[in-house]
């Protein structure tokens, strides 16, 4: 079995590449065998054997799914933003095309290893509602397959995350793009937009009822406290339950007009905060244990000006790492709380 195995569309394949996994057609019949080098034969009879996506080894993680993952990225962030902006000109969700986008594209972005820690080193963009949206998708998709969903169920968490602000199409633009804080009245209108999501799919029977509720619910909050209609626990469909901690983990880790974006251990801390009452404890613990995970290694900025790498992580709820400096000293910042990191220089290790 190879460890480093990357899904990739049969168009992305190159003479040389390794097969991971065999190449099954739907009748059973192997087509390409664990481990052949691929030829542009293989790949132009791949193509006419209509074969979307194919495993294939790449030799480590490192620059080269570094590379992979921003490519994929900006390819298929234009083509979420092409997909959004017929919504709002016309009133309508072209699901086709969003299922597309999930099979072909985001679902391969998912799969990519350290993808929690390249969304994180993305620049920011201008347009926050279509990065912020395929963002979620990819963070829902994630943690859904850390909770163990597969096949259809998977699909249709990351559809979920990536329409779960769809009704924002029918918020007023001067209210979206706003730079300042919004008044009560514009805070209002925003907090309709998962209402106009659902009903903007309430007739379209191409896309499950779970998905729809993924997005009706995902500001729900366990206490009863969220929005739209203030349901509480079981009156909320898992799908919302994941997608909520997608979207409250994208939103503080991205860099916006108004603030900068915050530290994963700042956004861990906040989640801490919110995980019994207002997130699902269970989700939350599932996220978190992975993010912890991929923290260790990292190279950080100190208030004082001091670089250091993250070498210790005691226990879950305790998010002020110890960390080493330059020099080989210890610290632990959760006793030393003069202390703090202030920047992630690089992107964090992968588990």
């Amino acid at each position: 079995m190879f460890l480093n195995q990357y899904l990739l569309r049969v168009e992305e394949l190159k003479p040389g590449m390794v097969v991971a996994q065999a190449v099954v057609s739907d009748t059973g019949q192997v087509l390409l065998e664990q481990g052949v080098f691929l030829t542009e034969e293989y790949i132009e009879n791949l193509s006419n054997w209509q074969i979307i996506n194919v495993s294939i080894v790449l030799p480590y993680k490192g620059r080269s799914s570094e590379w992979r993952f921003f490519s994929m990225y900006k390819d298929t962030l234009d083509s979420v933003a092409e997909t959004f902006k017929k919504v709002r000109a016309f009133k309508e969700v072209p699901i086709a095309e969003c299922k597309e986008l999930v099979e072909n594209y985001i679902e391969l972005i998912v799969n990519i290893v350290g993808v929690i820690d390249d969304l994180y080193n993305v620049k920011s963009h201008n347009e926050y509602t279509f990065k912020h949206s395929l963002n979620v998708a990819i963070i829902s998709g994630v943690l859904g397959k850390w909770l163990g969903f597969k096949g259809q169920k998977l699909k249709d968490i990351i559809l979920a995350g990536l329409l779960h602000d769809i009704g924002k199409a029918l918020i007023p633009e001067n209210i979206l793009d706003k730079p300042g804080k919004l008044t009560d009245e514009e805070m209002a209108i925003i907090r309709t937009h998962p209402a106009h999501g659902y009903h903007l799919l309430a007739d379209c029977f191409e896309i499950s009822e779970e998905v729809k509720l993924g997005i009706l619910q995902h500001h729900e909050r366990e206490d009863g406290s969220g929005y739209p209609l203030g349901s509480s626990r079981g009156d909320i469909h898992i799908y919302a339950k994941i997608v909520a901690i997608a979207d409250i983990y994208d939103a503080m880790s991205t860099e916006r007009v108004y603030r900068r974006k915050l530290l994963p251990f700042t956004v861990v801390e906040i989640i801490l905060e919110q995980m019994y009452d207002k997130l699902n404890p269970q989700i939350c613990l599932t996220f978190l244990a992975h993010i912890r995970r991929f923290l260790l290694g990292s190279s950080v900025l100190l208030n004082d000006g001091s670089k250091a790498k993250v070498v210790l992580l005691n226990e879950l709820l305790r998010v002020r790492p110890v960390v080493q400096l330059e020099s080989g000293d210890l610290i632990d910042l959760e006793g030393n709380r003069k202390l703090e990191v202030v920047e992630v220089l690089d992107e964090v290790n992968t588990a």
